[in-house]
C-alpha cells in the first residue's frame, strides 16, 4: 500500500499519471477509468469548510491550458510565468492541474473535487476589498450581512446553539455577519478570540458593525447587552452588534467546547504542512509555512471533540502576486494544496455520533477574484473570472463551466465573465444541496433565484 508520505513525493514529480476529466459547460463528469468513485449521499448532519483563498488566485498558474486553442494565447501572455504542459496532470479538454497543487489530482481522478473555472459576477470589481464584500455577501451591492450569516440567522437557534459557525481566524468575515446571529472566533484550542484587536492600547473594532464598540465596551456582556440603544443610536444595528457580543459571550461558557475552555488534545493522524518532517518542502527547500495547515488541524479537533459546528471558515493569504510569482505561487500550491490532502486524509480517522468525518465534510474553496491573463514584471494584476472549487466524498467530481476563451479577453485584457457560473450559483447549490435549506428559503437568503450547479 502506498502511504501518505510516498505519495506526496511522487506528487510532486511531473510524470505522475492520472486519469483525466472531461470539461463541459454547465455540467461536470467525474472522470474515467477504474479509479473514478461515486459520490456518496450528502449525509443527515453535514459540515461546510470553507476556504477563503485571500489576495486573488492567479489559477492560471494553477489549471493552465495544455494542449486547447488556449495554449498558443496562454503562452504569449505568460512568456516567462507560464507552467509547462509537462509540470501537469491531465484533466482532460487540453487543461492541466499543476503538481504544486499536492496530493488534488489524486483526488481529482477519484472524482472527488469539483472545478469550477470562469466563476465570477458580472460587475467585478479589482479592489480586494470591494471584491471581498461582494463574494461575503452573495449580493450584487455592497452593504447588509453576508450569506452564511443570513444562513446562520435562519438555521441557528435564537439563544444557545452558539457554536455552530466558527471561525478559526482572529477576525470576523462579513461573511459571517447575519442580523441576528454571528459566528464566534476560536483561534486556538485554549481559548476564543474577540473579534477586534488593541492599537495604542486601545480596542479597535475590526469592523463587525459600525456601533460594535458601542454595544459590547460600554455594555459589557451577557444580559446587560439587551439594554436598549442609546438615544440617537440605529436601533437595528445596536440590536445587531449586541447580538454578536452576546453570541461570543455565551460561547466562552458554552460546555461543548470542554474544560476550562479547553479542546481535548488531538494527535493528527497524518502530517500537515509546516510539520518539521512534512515530505515536501518550498521550491527553495524550506519547510512549507504552517498557517492553513495549523487551521484545519484545529478545525479536525473541534470536530473529533463533538462540536456541533455545522460552518468553519479558515483563510490562506499571500496570493496578491504582484512580483516574484515564479518563487511564490509553488510554495503557495504546495501549502493550500498539501493542506487540503492532508486535512482529508485525517478527517477518516475521526468518528463521530453522525458518522466518520470524511463522510461528513465538504471544503468550499474561493477567492475574490483572478489575476490579469498578461503577466507584468515578475508577476500578475488583478484579474477578474475566478476559480472555486469544492471537495469532499459527496462531491460529484468534474469541470463545471467553461473554460474561459484566452484569444478573446475585454478591453482590459481580463477574461470576460462566464454566465453560467455565477458566484451566487455556488452558494445556492451549497445551501440548497449541502446544508439542507428549501429551494425557497435559499431563494431568499441569496435575493433571487439562481442556476445550481450539478456537483451536488
Amino acid at each position: 500500500m502506498t502511504t501518505r508520505r510516498e505519495f506526496l513525493q511522487a506528487s510532486a514529480a511531473a510524470g505522475t499519471a492520472l486519469v483525466g476529466l472531461t470539461a463541459c459547460s454547465g455540467g461536470g463528469s467525474k472522470g474515467g477509468g477504474s479509479t473514478t468513485e461515486p459520490p456518496t449521499p450528502v449525509p443527515s448532519a453535514p459540515i461546510l469548510v470553507v476556504v477563503n483563498i485571500d489576495g486573488g488566485y492567479d489559477w492560471l498558474s494553477v489549471m493552465p491550458p495544455t494542449s486547447s486553442a488556449n495554449r498558443a494565447p496562454y503562452e504569449a501572455l505568460r512568456p516567462t510565468l507560464k507552467i509547462d504542459a509537462a509540470a501537469t496532470t491531465d484533466l482532460g479538454s487540453g487543461v492541466g492541474l499543476n503538481a504544486d497543487l499536492l496530493g488534488l489530482g489524486e483526488l481529482s481522478s477519484l472524482g472527488r473535487v469539483a472545478w469550477i473555472p470562469g466563476i465570477g459576477m458580472s460587475n467585478f470589481s479589482l479592489s480586494h476589498f470591494t471584491a471581498q464584500d461582494l463574494w461575503s455577501q452573495g449580493a450584487n451591492i455592497p452593504g447588509g450581512n453576508g450569506w452564511l450569516g443570513r444562513f446562520a440567522d435562519v438555521a441557528f437557534a435564537p439563544s444557545g446553539d452558539v457554536l455552530r459557525g466558527i471561525t478559526v481566524t482572529s477576525d470576523l468575515p462579513l461573511m459571517l455577519r447575519g442580523a441576528t446571529r454571528g459566528f464566534v472566533s476560536i483561534s486556538n484550542s485554549s481559548g476564543f478570540v474577540f473579534p477586534s484587536y488593541l492599537r495604542g492600547n486601545k480596542v479597535v473594532s475590526t469592523g463587525a458593525h459600525p456601533l460594535y464598540d458601542t454595544a459590547l465596551l460600554e455594555n459589557g456582556w451577557g444580559t446587560s447587552l439587551t439594554t436598549p440603544a442609546p438615544t440617537g443610536s440605529s436601533q437595528s444595528g445596536y440590536q445587531a452588534a449586541q447580538a454578536m457580543g452576546k453570541a461570543f459571550y455565551d460561547a466562552q461558557n458554552d460546555p461543548a467546547f470542554g474544560t476550562n475552555n479547553q479542546l481535548p488534545a488531538r494527535t493528527p493522524s497524518v502530517l500537515y504542512p509546516g510539520d518539521s518532517t512534512y515530505p515536501t518542502t518550498r521550491v527553495d527547500g524550506g519547510r512549507l509555512s504552517g498557517s492553513l495547515g495549523n487551521q484545519l488541524k484545529l478545525i479536525a479537533q473541534m470536530i473529533a471533540s463533538g462540536l456541533p459546528g455545522q460552518v468553519y471558515y479558515a483563510r490562506l493569504g499571500g496570493w496578491d502576486t504582484h512580483s516574484n510569482q515564479a518563487n511564490d505561487i509553488p510554495n503557495l500550491q504546495r501549502v493550500l494544496g498539501g493542506s487540503l490532502r492532508a486535512f482529508y486524509d485525517d478527517l477518516k480517522s475521526i468518528t463521530t455520533a453522525s458518522g466518520n468525518a470524511q463522510d461528513r465534510v465538504m471544503i468550499l474553496a474561493y477567492s475574490e477574484f483572478g489575476r490579469r491573463c498578461k503577466e507584468n514584471d515578475g508577476g500578475t494584476d488583478h484579474g477578474t473570472a475566478g476559480l472555486a472549487f469544492a471537495l469532499g466524498k459527496g462531491v460529484k467530481g468534474g469541470m463545471y463551466g467553461a473554460y474561459p476563451n484566452l484569444a478573446d479577453l475585454d478591453a482590459n485584457g481580463n477574461m470576460k465573465y462566464n454566465a453560467a457560473a455565477d458566484f451566487r450559483s455556488l452558494y445556492a447549490t451549497v445551501l440548497d444541496r449541502w446544508l439542507g435549506q428549501a429551494t425557497t428559503t435559499t431563494n431568499t437568503l441569496l435575493g433571487a433565484s439562481y442556476p445550481r450547479f450539478g456537483f451536488l
